[in-house]
């Protein structure tokens, strides 16, 4: 496990076209349903990934730079800065209209696992991101990325949380060893999985 401080520009871009590029199975959307276009939906994982940077919550398998995961523990304040840099690339990838959208929708979907577990006051560790980059694909790095995040749920004696959009990404996480623990549906073509593992 790499904890990763800075990358260049092209390692970033690398990490918001392996997400823009996801084929998702026929009639789903997933949450590309609130982008404009797949140069939207990059953009937006690239200041999700200057966020998780700025908040000291990324890490890697190695110094390769194989594939990236972003967590963070419950008890942990994210700071300001990050916040800011969160908010500003959800404005300018989406739009007030659509971000908003986005809200009522997902709420309609009903509360998400996070949601109650945080009700709960219990500890957790909380997954954003999981990406392998695209020449590393199909050679276990996901594996080796989500152990890093299970150690460390481990370590602290507390389960792993992760949200997915995608039925093939869900099918993945359970099939390395976590649980969908509630669905809940956004609109006819996308979906929010919860998963978890203890």
């Amino acid at each position: 496990m790499v904890k990763i401080t800075t990358l260049n520009e092209k390692e970033i871009e690398d990490i918001g076209a392996a997400f823009a590029d996801y084929s998702y199975a026929d009639g789903e959307k997933g949450m590309a349903l609130f982008y404009r276009s797949r140069d939207d939906v990059k953009d937006y994982i690239c200041g999700y990934v200057r966020a998780m940077l700025a908040a000291g919550c990324l890490y890697s398998t190695s110094d390769k730079h194989e594939a990236f995961i972003a967590f963070r523990y419950s008890k942990d304040k994210m700071p300001l800065s990050a916040g800011m840099i969160l908010l500003k690339a959800i404005f300018r990838t989406m739009g007030l209209k659509a971000a908003l959208r986005m809200m009522k929708l997902i709420s309609k979907g009903g509360e998400s696992y996070e949601t109650a577990v945080k009700k709960s006051k219990k500890p957790y560790i909380f997954v954003g991101l999981v990406a392998v980059r695209k020449e590393y694909q199909g050679q276990g790095y996901m594996r080796k990325v989500l152990d890093i995040a299970f150690d460390e749920g481990k370590r602290r004696s507390c389960p792993v949380l992760l949200e997915t959009d995608a039925l093939l990404k869900r099918d993945k996480y359970v099939h390395l060893g976590m649980e969908n623990i509630r669905t809940r549906k956004l609109d006819d073509s996308s979906y929010l999985y919860d998963l978890v593992k203890n």
